[in-house]
């Protein structure tokens, strides 16, 4: 008996330390950016940001579209049936996959250069696939990790990535070129590769075997099928996200693009809380008992949610009293910035309810929220933005964040059967669980 009571404190103790490290990481790489851009967005222009930006959004849709989301299923793979029943399985896929980007991106490039590369050179065009490339295969390397529950590695390579690419920002101080931005962040990205292939390989300890029940082979096409459920609704939550994005890219030049980018960035400084959906999928797909799960998803949803509202509140005072000042190129973001706030604070139910949704090994019960969440971001764009133009779109993208997160509220409980009301009301266990957190 005292062997079965020490292990669910055992497990409530690492995912109180990971998603406290994971979420003190996050913290200090938002600081680290806000730093960087104190100092840098005052002098560096619009334009070469936004040719920055345009090689970030274009590579990670290489990534999203056609890595056909095998990161999500190796996190919950690797998980369940550890890395040495994995392995064969993951290096087929990312072979496979990093082939399909490759051909993708020459394609775009290609034959829809307008589309995608408005404004850009043949370098940028190629550096925005080679990015898309390699943010694949480090994702495959970080879910990895996740899945090992391997945080102390995972937050490392996180934090060392952000220090990396300030110390970079700093030097549009001296040289402000969107070429030196794009190819140090490219070189950033294959040492972070390295280094977490050295964080995979390594144990301090022995490493964990899988349950009895799991330990056999995982299939290729097992695998696969499980990144396919996944990718449906991975591919439309970034759609949905970005699609605001894309459309001023298209539409707008490359400068309103940077400003858009600017206050889309400023609002994910608030998705901090990320860092407890990050640590608790793997924790949750590795449990057997449903009530566990349950228990684990509902405090997470509301930590997340109490924090984010705090955060989003404080960044909009925050950037109305300093952009301005600091920032004056940028003060067009202000008004997008209002609007994108509100989708921000809702999203974050959609994140850890599909975090958890996928680790009970049902991903595909996230497509609905994200073909809604697509559906009011279209019809409201297109009523937005005639008459408000940028705003519009932030708006439309707000009010899409919002209809994904309620959906994924209504779905988990329904899955479950959970009351609505304990996704937003915290009972008597869960106060006396972050009290035991505060007093540690």
């Amino acid at each position: 008996m005292k062997d079965t009571e020490k292990k669910p404190k055992r497990l409530h103790s690492d995912i109180v330390r990971d998603s406290i490290n994971t979420f003190g990481t996050n913290v200090i790489g938002s600081l680290l950016s806000i730093i960087s851009a104190f100092f840098v967005l005052g002098v560096l222009d619009p334009a070469v940001k936004g040719q920055y930006n345009q090689v970030q959004l274009v590579g990670n849709g290489l990534f999203t579209l056609f890595g056909f989301s095998i990161n999500a299923a190796m996190i919950y793979f690797v998980s369940r049936y550890k890395i040495k029943n994995t392995k064969k399985a993951i290096a087929k896929l990312t072979v496979a996959m990093s082939a399909l980007i490759l051909a993708a991106g020459a394609v775009a490039v290609l034959f829809m250069k307008e589309i995608f590369f408005s404004g850009s050179t043949a370098f940028y065009c190629w550096a925005a696939v080679v990015y898309g490339l390699f943010s694949f295969l480090m994702n495959v390397c970080l879910a990895i990790l996740r899945g090992e529950n391997k945080f102390k590695m995972f937050n490392t390579i996180n934090l060392l990535q952000k220090v990396l690419l300030t110390a970079f920002m700093f030097s549009m101080l001296v040289w402000p070129s969107a070429m030196l931005l794009v190819t140090s962040m490219i070189g950033i990205q294959v040492l972070m590769i390295l280094f977490a292939m050295y964080g995979i390989k390594r144990w301090n300890g022995k490493e964990p075997d899988p349950a009895p029940e799991d330990d056999h082979s995982v299939q290729t096409g097992a695998m696969f099928r499980y990144s396919l459920k996944s990718h449906v609704s991975n591919v439309m939550t970034y759609i949905n996200s970005y699609l605001g994005s894309y459309i001023v890219n298209a539409v707008y030049s490359l400068s309103t693009f940077g400003i858009y980018n600017a206050a889309v960035t400023m609002m994910q400084q608030v998705w901090l809380p990320d860092a407890v959906s990050q640590v608790i999928m793997s924790r949750i797909a590795a449990m057997h008992e449903k009530d566990d799960k349950v228990r684990l998803t509902l405090m997470s949803c509301k930590v997340v949610t109490y924090i984010t509202i705090v955060c989003a509140v404080l960044l909009v005072l925050v950037a109305q009293v300093f952009v301005p000042i600091v920032f004056p190129k940028y003060v067009e973001a202000i008004a997008p910035l209002r609007y994108l706030i509100i989708g921000s604070i809702f999203i974050c139910y959609a994140k850890v309810l599909a975090n958890s949704i996928a680790a009970y090994g049902k991903p595909e019960l996230n497509i609905l929220p994200t073909i809604i969440g697509i559906i009011v971001n279209l019809s409201l764009s297109f009523v937005l933005i005639p008459p408000m133009g940028v705003n519009g779109i932030a708006l439309a993208t707000s009010a899409s964040l919002t209809a994904q997160g309620f959906t994924s509220m209504v779905i988990f409980c329904l899955f479950t059967h959970t009351p609505f009301y304990r996704l937003l009301i915290p009972n008597g266990e869960e106060i006396r669980s972050v009290k035991q957190i505060f007093k540690k």
